[in-house]
């Protein structure tokens, strides 16, 4: 899994400050910021056989490879 870099945007970071500053004197309301983030495009179901194959490939139990996918025990 690529993993992307967090860009430094000093700008950014110095306005954020200054708001903060403004607002702690009684200067400025600050507010909700919102962003839009892309969604990562959707995976493909996997097929019973392609499950049980990944779990062979890592040479692990049922209930250790369960663990790893974070499922509950019931």
């Amino acid at each position: 899994m690529k993993r992307k870099e967090i860009e430094f945007n000093a700008e950014e970071l110095v306005g954020s400050v200054e708001a903060l500053a403004a607002h702690v004197q009684g200067k400025q309301k600050l507010t909700l910021r919102t962003r839009q983030l892309a969604l990562p495009p959707p995976i493909k179901p996997l097929r019973p056989k392609e499950i049980t194959a990944l779990r062979q490939q890592l040479n692990v139990s049922q209930a250790v490879f369960a663990g790893l996918l974070n499922v509950p025990k019931v």
